[in-house]
């Protein structure tokens, strides 16, 4: 194993680096007694069992990490989807989990030491811990140190989605560090000023400043013991699961596939020629770019081993996740993503979170009437679609190509004009074929659309 890449670097009890068969967490002698508190009192297997942080093994320390005290190999896994991917549902999950993970630390003798979001992530519908090394010892007493970040950087954002619009956790990409809480406080409503969740840890936490005047409190619960701070760690997590749907409703697709497909013919015709080509090409990971309500993201589960389901609107990405929950051996995995303005490279150097493109690939990607939008709506070139649907596929992509002609392009057209002399079929085989060979081709069934089985050159 070569050395590759350090991903992790701010926290001094260890590092991730990125060697030849994966990603490896290297822990620092400072963190000897914490490590070994936590996978010998019986903690590290308690989250494991509950499924709420990733596995890890012992493996022999590398030669250019000697000096610290070991090595441990985590669960590889695919993606890892960062707070601004995810919808409502998803960061009312991650609270709960966090708040779930003080409670068993604390019986542990133990505590999470920071509140940040990037800590978690999703694994198809279950939200998981993957910083193994985020655990503290505890003393009966002593303030919950992670309060200010936890209010900042976890409650303020999903308050904000709550009481004012889902969009707002968008501004987690915009702000990795959270948000001053002085700031969230003025634009919740009057009204959350009466509710005891709000007022508590937003509104009075904002008004009250260190002794330099510099900032917020940075800890909560000084003097209490154990059982007080349990019984916070209880209350807050009470109050959020009252929670459960933001205030706003604001989706257009809304009963998509009820009031607006082209025709029962044709929608059969399409499930029943993409099942075809799903189950002959078996593919391990399934990309569903444009998800919308996730219908055909379902259908690529019953064929792949993972599904991504890649959607802008985070109403629909909010439908989907509650109704994977419902599956069993869920598959799925919901990320809030547009894919004309993916995710870029964030904090130090652009390199501290990866781009979505970077972290998101599969041997299958499906784009199913997407391109129209893409094209007439976005303004963006086939060709710069081709080029970047081979770049998020290793092998295939099956693209579904909606002529001018079609009703809803019509729709698209209808106030911006016919200013697009390049978006023809021809045109679009043509710039396809620089990147793949034609595998199938459908014209669906009462539908002027087509549907096109790209093979990767």
């Amino acid at each position: 194993m070569g050395l590759q890449q350090t991903i992790s670097y701010k926290d001094p009890s260890g590092f991730v680096v990125k060697l030849d068969d994966g990603y490896h967490r290297i822990v620092s002698n400072s963190y000897k007694k914490e490590f070994d508190h936590l996978e010998n009192s019986g903690l590290y297997q308690e989250l494991i069992d509950k499924g709420l942080m990733v596995k890890h093994q012992a493996v022999e320390l590398a030669d250019a990490y000697a000096g610290n005290y070991k090595q441990i190999y985590p669960e590889q896994l695919s993606f890892i989807s960062y707070p601004f991917e995810w919808s409502y549902g998803q960061w009312r999950q991650m609270i709960i989990a966090y708040l779930r993970i003080n409670e068993m630390a604390m019986a542990h003798g133990m505590i999470l030491k920071d509140a940040s979001p990037y800590n978690f992530t999703y694994v198809n519908e279950r939200c998981v811990l993957i910083d193994t090394l985020s655990f503290d010892f505890y003393e009966d007493g002593t303030p919950w140190k992670a309060y200010r970040q936890f209010c900042e950087e976890i409650l303020s954002p999903f308050l904000l989605m709550h009481y004012k619009d889902p969009l707002w956790a968008r501004l987690s990409r915009a702000s990795i560090t959270g948000l001053p809480l002085p700031f969230v406080s003025a634009q919740l409503p009057f009204s959350t000023r009466f509710n005891n969740l709000c007022l508590m840890h937003i509104h009075l936490h904002a008004r009250f400043k260190t002794k330099g005047g510099s900032g917020s409190t940075a800890s909560a619960g000084g003097g209490f013991n154990k059982q007080k701070l349990n019984y916070l760690f209880g209350s807050i997590k009470d109050g959020v699961k009252k929670y459960k749907a933001p205030l706003l409703r604001n989706s257009i697709w809304d009963e998509y596939y009820e009031n607006d497909i082209e025709s029962e013919k044709y929608m059969a015709d399409k499930i029943s020629v993409i099942k075809t080509w799903l189950g002959n090409a078996k593919p391990k990971a399934t990309v569903d770019i444009g998800a919308n309500t996730g219908k055909f993201s379902v259908i690529a589960a019953e064929f792949s081993e993972k599904v991504y389901a890649l959607e802008g609107d985070i109403y629909c990405v909010e439908d989907i996740y509650k109704a994977i929950k419902k599956i069993p051996g869920n598959k799925i995995t919901t990320v809030v993503a547009d894919i004309v303005d993916p995710s870029p490279g964030l904090g130090w150097a652009n390199t501290e979170k990866a781009s979505l493109l970077q972290r998101i690939n599969g041997d299958m990607i499906m784009a199913l009437a997407v391109i129209h939008h893409l094209c007439l709506t976005r303004n963006i070139p086939l060709h710069f679609v081709a080029k970047l649907f081979a770049d998020m596929t290793t092998r295939y992509a099956i693209v579904e190509f909606v002529p001018k002609e079609d009703n809803k392009s019509q729709l698209l057209l209808k106030n911006k004009g016919d200013i697009f002399d390049e978006y023809t079929e021809a045109h679009f085989v043509e710039c396809f074929s620089q990147h793949f060979k034609p595998a199938a081709v459908h014209s669906c069934e009462d539908s002027l659309r087509k549907l096109y089985l790209w093979e990767k050159l």
